[in-house]
């Protein structure tokens, strides 16, 4: 079992940076970057997900990873490098959380939002479930949602359980908004998210007689920095809601070295495979944003954005829809704590793909890694 530093070099990379920032343009970021494995013991951890649903405990010593194959909890402690122990969950019975899970929510240190179909539980580090409700039934019953409208990405607003922000979508309406949950006033109020209803332009349906299927976009929810933070893959622009803030603050900033957002105009609806196929590959070949992540030595956000390319002479996997993509080109925005831009750059090749499941901790980015099928990270330690 490899368990130790597995690669390092230095790495210069050309940046560019706004032309009011007062060091001058054509700055370069200096990358150290090494390689670390997590301990599994005995068990064989869950990587199938690429840790999509994977959550941080708010100190950043835990990762929590949702095994759906044994419908299990794993912690990874991130100072030891090790794995500590399994969550056991119940489906069904007097401690059941349901069987189709949506997502993992960190609620204080200890304790989760877990997320399935028709319910929301939260649940205990031993597995417990100490409470059922349903937030979408909530904010129906107060004339907030309508018929086809779904709370995405939920966040806990503070440790007991009571207070959640959320971002509610309508596929067929095309339209969104963020919400504040009061489950002990039970009050929801809703804030208009204009910004985040422009991702529906890039979200297609096929219907080619044989198939239905939609292609989506990435709408996210994060919590960082002590703000909550919402937005979409097609655009820079975030809504960030802070403690004792009453609405959500528009967040953007100006780039001269990438785009806002996505461009183009694409049909609601496609009617043949290749058209879908077609319509993908162009919408991931432009700018792709994701959440910005904050790390707490250094006082910056670093936010990842990337392009994807595609081969179209590569053959189609056999049973899949879409052309993998062959490669990509990834970006890194260095924001000040107020998400001023400080710097921008691109990283080098690194990345064959997607960018990884990544996080910011002792003032270094961590990317996961498969390695051999086994929990990796590589650990990028950026200055400028």
């Amino acid at each position: 079992m490899k368990n130790s530093i597995m690669v390092a070099l230095l790495v210069t990379l050309a940046a560019c940076q706004p032309t009011d920032n007062k060091s001058g343009a054509g700055e370069e970021f200096d990358l150290l970057l090494d390689t670390v494995m997590i301990h599994p013991g005995e068990e064989i951890l869950f990587l199938n997900w690429q840790l999509g649903p994977a959550k941080l405990s708010p100190d950043k010593k835990y990762l929590y990873n949702f095994n759906y194959q044994e419908y299990s909890i794993e912690k990874i402690d991130l100072d030891a490098l090790k794995f500590v122990r399994k969550i056991t969950l119940d489906k069904e019975g007097p401690n059941g959380l349901g069987a189709n899970f949506h997502n993992l929510v960190m609620i204080g240190e200890d304790r989760f939002l877990f997320r399935s179909y028709g319910q929301d539980n939260i649940v205990n580090d031993q597995g417990k479930k100490l409470e059922q409700f349903d937030l979408g039934k909530l904010a129906e019953s107060l004339g907030e949602l309508e018929e086809g409208d779904y709370i995405q990405v939920p966040l806990s607003i503070g440790d007991e359980g009571q207070h959640f922000a959320g971002m509610v979508t309508n596929w067929e309406k095309k339209t969104a908004k963020l919400i504040l949950i009061d489950r002990e006033e039970n009050r929801v109020t809703s804030f208009a998210a204009p910004e985040i209803e422009k991702a529906a332009k890039f979200e297609i349906m096929l219907n080619d007689g044989e198939m239905m299927m939609g292609l989506g976009t990435r709408r996210y929810g994060t919590v960082e920095n002590g703000k909550l933070i919402f937005g979409t893959g097609v655009s820079h622009d975030l809504y960030v809601w802070e403690p004792d803030a009453s609405e959500f603050r528009l967040v953007r900033y100006t780039s001269e070295f990438l785009p806002p957002g996505k461009s183009g105009e694409y049909p609601a609806e496609v009617s043949s495979q290749a058209e879908m196929r077609n319509a993908h590959q162009k919408i991931q070949s432009d700018i792709n944003y994701m959440g910005p992540v904050w790390d707490e030595q250094k006082r910056v956000f670093y936010r990842i954005s990337f392009r994807m390319t595609y081969d179209d002479t590569a053959p189609i996997p056999e049973g899949r829809l879409m052309r993998e993509p062959s490669g990509s080109a990834v970006y890194l925005t260095v924001l000040d704590e107020d998400f001023n831009p400080i710097r921008e750059g691109q990283l080098p090749a690194i990345m064959p793909g997607y960018p990884p499941f990544h996080f910011a901790k002792d003032g270094k980015l961590w990317f996961f890694e498969n390695i051999e099928d086994e929990m990796g990270f590589v650990r990028m330690d950026i200055s400028w």
